[in-house]
């Protein structure tokens, strides 16, 4: 994906973000399948790497730049769904929005040269591009089980 694809990606997802207010109340806080996470809760996920994104990633995202590792996933995620818990859907959305806004501007702040240069996390060989498009993959993954929630 280019950089132009990929910031279109963003504002794509925002959009798609307005378009849960249409959701009930019900809808927001039930799981998408028994014993797995709720809207509310998998719009928190998405937004808490999207903060974690633009405050511990892109700085470093810089050619020859070696990142730690991912944080312990279970623990980030179980934090994510707790802080979910303790608010409405609608404010989780306006989180959400505000997070991508901001990770959307660094981004745009970030030359296009710079995109394809290669950076370590872990053990791992990434790119700007790289990076955005898987994350953009995993965004996708998840809206596809909030469009479950939706259709039922």
């Amino acid at each position: 994906m280019s950089k132009q694809q990929i910031l279109r990606t963003h504002k794509n997802y925002q959009m798609w973000l307005d378009s849960l207010k249409e959701l009930t109340p019900e809808q927001a806080m039930s799981p998408y399948m028994p014993g797995k996470w709720s809207p509310n809760e998998i719009i928190m996920h998405l937004a808490e790497w999207d903060r974690f994104t633009t405050e511990e990633r892109l700085p470093e995202m810089k050619e020859g730049g070696k990142l730690e590792s991912f944080p312990a996933f279970e623990e980030f995620n179980a934090k994510a769904a707790a802080r979910a818990a303790e608010q409405t859907f609608e404010e989780t959305i306006a989180y959400a929005k505000s997070e991508r806004q901001r990770i959307t501007q660094k981004l745009q702040e970030v030359d296009e040269s710079e995109w394809d240069k290669e950076f370590q996390i872990g053990h791992h060989t990434l790119s700007i591009t790289s990076y955005f498009t898987d994350f953009w993959e995993h965004d996708e993954h998840h809206k596809r089980q909030i469009e479950r929630v939706r259709s039922r």
